[in-house]
């Protein structure tokens, strides 16, 4: 109950941030929907046959496991650890807004390409290697950048006054940190297993 009574308090107290983040991702995502649909014949094609090659492998050897799950894990990682460092700065606050709105791009893009040039079979593929892992990347990536929000504005706001207090600020920031972690992790490995897996079995049998 105590869980519940901070998770409700922490949204409650932020929800312009929230509002604010939330925004800018949907901006994102409907900025790399325009694009998707406005691609050059050139590109549009390059990219069909990057698609058509990964489709492609996965019927073939149902792709995924160690390599994918390391790659995942390293990419989603480094993001964490990014906006853990934006967050450091007094500038923190429009870098971690543009890695919110640039992540909008590239999931706008990839669905609407995806739903473009495949109709309802792209809809089908996206939303079973696409959408399971970002039903946790997205989410906790918004609450991450809100918590690293804070954390710069308290900077320039002049909260951590004295040493003791931003010690103390930069410890709870940091385990914060790797608590995000935990959960990025577990989004690695619906992308390396999980999603794969369920791609495999949609492509073998259409």
């Amino acid at each position: 109950m105590q869980i519940k009574n901070f998770i409700l308090r922490h949204f409650r107290e932020n929800r312009w941030q929230y509002l604010l983040i939330s925004t800018i991702f949907a901006i994102g995502f409907l900025a790399g929907n325009y694009e998707a649909a406005n691609l050059s014949a050139a590109t549009k094609n390059y990219l069909l046959g990057l698609l058509d090659n990964f489709l492609r492998l996965e019927v073939q050897s149902r792709a995924g496991g160690q390599d994918v799950l390391t790659d995942a894990m390293l990419n989603q990682g480094k993001i964490v650890l990014a906006i853990w460092f934006i967050g450091l700065t007094v500038i923190g606050l429009p870098l971690i807004l543009a890695a919110v709105f640039f992540r909008g791009v590239s999931l706008g893009f990839t669905l609407k390409f995806l739903i473009h040039e495949k109709a309802g079979g792209g809809l089908a593929v996206g939303m079973l290697s696409i959408v399971p892992q970002n039903l946790i990347y997205i989410p906790f990536l918004l609450i991450w950048s809100v918590i690293a929000i804070n954390f710069t504005m308290n900077i320039v706001k002049g909260i951590y006054f004295n040493n003791s207090v931003k010690r103390q600020g930069l410890i709870s920031y940091t385990m914060l940190m790797l608590a995000f972690l935990i959960f990025f992790f577990l989004g690695s490995v619906i992308e390396a297993y999980l999603s794969p897996y369920l791609l495999s079995v949609f492509l073998t049998h259409i």
